[in-house]
């Protein structure tokens, strides 16, 4: 039988060579063989891996599967909409006007996916306050508009990023390497790093408030708040990753709205007026998502 009897050589040839295999992958198949005292035990076609070694020769079966970790990503970014008329004393602070209505506008859980928090996260207040939910997504590092993998996540006050318990750096499963890192949010146009980041278990710092240059599109992804700060573009009511007509539209349909939690609002106050109109009109008005 042609396996047996390449296999029967395999193990010889290795033995008596002192060599070892690399590991790759056979597309079906499984049998063993024995030859100078040497068991080899091979299935193919399993989604996990082993080991079997015997002398100088090691095998490994079924295929290679990467080992999942928790990566670990702690982001910065402010949302031009909770930015605008910071509260006077606090011009380095987005307004987290969402959580102390009268009654939490910001749900528990994330208007991206299925992701809950417990609501005792919106207690906190200052400089951690909890402004809104917001969703990071993980892009292939040969691919930028690849998605791999998102994770929904917790926005501060003072632009942190934070996992649903509203103080931790935020964990994805998903493979230590490089990616392309997104950023985006119901109503502001998302944010792309325009290079990739080494992302492991180790937390990487990722500023995206401080430079345009960290963003693809720079000065076009980014409004300039002053301070130091350039924050993300408010206005994408639709979510469309566009500023346009249809989002004034949409704004002027429910114009007048109180105590909502509504992508209208574009600057996050819980309220839909003419501010929010003003703030999609001007100088957002005919922007596009820059990836």
């Amino acid at each position: 039988m042609r396996i047996l009897f390449t296999l029967t050589f395999l193990s010889i040839f290795c033995a008596s060579n002192a060599q070892s295999i690399d590991r790759f992958s056979i597309d079906s198949g499984g049998a063993s063989a024995t030859a100078g005292g040497i068991n080899i035990v091979y299935t193919i076609g399993e989604a996990h891996i082993a080991e079997r070694t015997a002398a100088t020769l090691s095998i490994s079966e079924g295929f290679i599967v990467p080992q999942l970790i928790n990566i670990r990503i702690h982001p910065i970014v402010f949302l031009q909409g909770a930015y605008t008329n910071p509260n006077t004393g606090e011009e380095l602070l987005m307004r987290d006007d969402l959580r102390i209505a009268s009654s939490i506008l910001i749900p528990t859980t994330s208007p991206y996916d299925s992701t809950t928090c417990n609501a005792s996260v919106f207690t906190t207040t200052g400089a951690n306050a909890i402004v809104d939910w917001i969703l990071i997504e993980l892009r292939d590092a040969n691919d930028a508009s690849n998605v791999l993998v998102s994770q929904s996540a917790l926005l501060q006050r003072d632009g942190d990023i934070v996992a649903t318990d509203g103080t931790s750096p935020v964990t994805i499963n998903s493979i230590s390497g490089d990616y392309y890192v997104a950023v985006r949010h119901r109503n502001h146009l998302g944010i792309l790093t325009a290079s990739t980041v080494s992302l492991s278990e180790t937390v990487t710092n990722l500023d995206l408030s401080a430079d345009i240059n960290v963003v693809t599109g720079g000065a076009l992804a980014l409004r300039d708040m002053g301070n130091g700060v350039f924050a993300m573009y408010a206005g994408d009511v639709n979510t469309d990753g566009s500023i346009l007509n249809t989002d004034i539209t949409n704004a002027l349909s429910v114009s007048g709205g109180i105590n909502m939690y509504s992508g209208s609002d574009a600057n996050m106050d819980g309220n839909i007026l003419n501010t929010d109109i003003a703030l999609i009109i001007q100088p957002n008005a005919g922007r596009i998502q820059q990836f």
